[in-house]
């Protein structure tokens, strides 16, 4: 009687271990399933912050051009660009645009990158530039034109390993171009760009 009772003791001990075990290997299973989509998460996060970090890099966190235009067509509702400047100095960054209405002719100058205004002016046209010319002769058809990314890949083509310093767009004798400043070991280089074909115009070096 007792081997009985000892046999269905050792029985009933061995099934509740067996009952743990496959508990404790189902939990373990599941904690494996859970965790999975949070390694993935952060794996996504990571690339996610990776790809940002490169954009900023690649942008240096500046104004774009649609944004620049916006900044000033807000302050001078009713104009046209005829020019814009990117300039870089030891201690800031600024744009100045500049745009005409009939009469008149607008300057901003803006932080490149806050698009913070820095200064702004205004001036009676001449009368030979007056009364629409000047609007019609110079502004700049932004849909007609090839990107600042492109020109600026077109100018570092042509001058070989180089920082960009600077730019600009304005028209030129009719013609809209982009002039793309840069900085070679060899001295500084500006290149003129066809705004519209992306053909080089022109390339200056100066030691």
């Amino acid at each position: 009687m007792l081997k009985k009772w000892i046999t269905a003791a050792l029985l009933i001990t061995i099934s509740l271990l067996l009952i743990i075990i496959a508990y404790l290997l189902y939990s373990g299973q599941q904690n494996d399933s859970n965790s999975a989509p949070s390694s993935s998460s952060s794996l996504a996060q990571s690339t996610s912050s990776s790809n940002s970090s490169s954009s900023s890099e690649t942008d240096g966190n500046l104004l774009s051009l649609d944004k620049i235009k916006s900044i000033f067509y807000q302050r001078y509702n009713g104009t046209s660009i005829t020019s814009i400047e990117y300039e870089k100095t030891l201690f800031s960054k600024y744009y100045e645009i500049t745009g005409v209405d009939d009469d008149t002719e607008y300057t901003l100058k803006i932080n490149a990158d806050t698009g913070k205004v820095i200064s702004h002016n205004k001036e009676t046209l001449d009368a030979d530039e007056a009364n629409g010319i000047e609007k019609q002769q110079k502004a700049i058809n932004f849909d007609e034109i090839i990107s600042l990314k492109d020109a600026i890949s077109k100018a570092e083509n042509s001058a070989g390993d180089s920082s960009v310093e600077g730019w600009s767009l304005d028209k030129e004798d009719g013609t809209t171009q982009w002039e793309i400043a840069l900085k070679t070991s060899n001295g500084n280089v500006s290149i003129k760009i066809d705004a519209k074909s992306g053909q080089v115009l022109d390339q200056e070096t100066d030691d």
